[in-house]
């Protein structure tokens, strides 16, 4: 497997999780909240071809993985400063084999001395796990010592029970769109801390957030903006 370089204790830990039935707002979030800016450096694992544009920036697609993983080691070594888009749309779609493939890419490309993290956005994670224990192979890495190296990923999936609880343990950063199903409501609230009355009243776009800003028991609420 590929190795990241130059392990660098001193970054901090700044992994996203984001969570919400269909239709709730969770990519709209991730476009519009934040987690990434227009000059960040960017891989997407991108199997259902979500992120036409990111940040007012094109997305650069390759269904190859190979031809996936040299654009993204070149706009690595390229400019250590210049920001940029690329992602993985596996043409057999969202399923284990294509995220392991795609995140060993990405642990590959770790460099904790780099001047700018990568930021790594992983959509229908339900659907690309065998295990709602630990996280395993290079998947598992990225998010246990990914911290180390520069890589912040932003996890994305629909359901809290269908997902490793190592994904829970380590983002510092949450964000939870509407749910459908109460058992949902309040695994969510046990697991993440946040009110189940507060999850269950949730609309469609209105969303509960923490980051490493608020203490334990603080939360934000917002609302996003309309889609065109």
């Amino acid at each position: 497997m590929l190795k990241p370089r130059n392990q660098n204790n001193k970054l901090s830990e700044n992994h996203w999780l984001v969570v919400g039935s269909s239709g709730s707002g969770k990519t709209t979030a991730v476009k519009q909240l934040g987690m990434v800016k227009a000059t960040d450096q960017v891989a997407i694992f991108d199997p259902y071809l979500d992120y036409e544009d990111l940040c007012g920036r094109e997305v650069r697609r390759y269904t190859s993985l190979s031809k996936f993983a040299r654009a993204l080691f070149s706009a690595r070594a390229a400019k250590q400063s210049r920001g940029f888009k690329i992602a993985y749309s596996p043409s057999d779609g969202a399923n284990p084999k294509n995220l392991e493939a795609f995140s060993k890419i990405i642990w590959g490309a770790g460099d904790g001395l780099h001047k700018k993290p990568l930021k790594v956005v992983m959509e229908e994670l339900a659907k690309c796990v065998t295990t709602s224990g630990k996280a395993t192979g290079a998947f598992g890495e990225i998010l246990t010592g990914g911290r180390k190296f520069g890589l912040e990923a932003i996890c994305i999936f629909q359901r809290g029970q269908e997902v490793p609880k190592t994904i829970v343990g380590n983002c510092p950063n949450k964000w939870v769109g509407r749910q459908q199903r109460l058992n949902d409501a309040v695994y969510l609230s046990k697991e993440l801390d946040f009110p189940v009355d507060a999850i269950k009243a949730l609309p469609r776009y209105h969303y509960l957030v923490k980051t490493n800003d608020h203490d334990i028991g603080e939360y934000g609420s917002g609302k996003l903006r309309k889609l065109r």
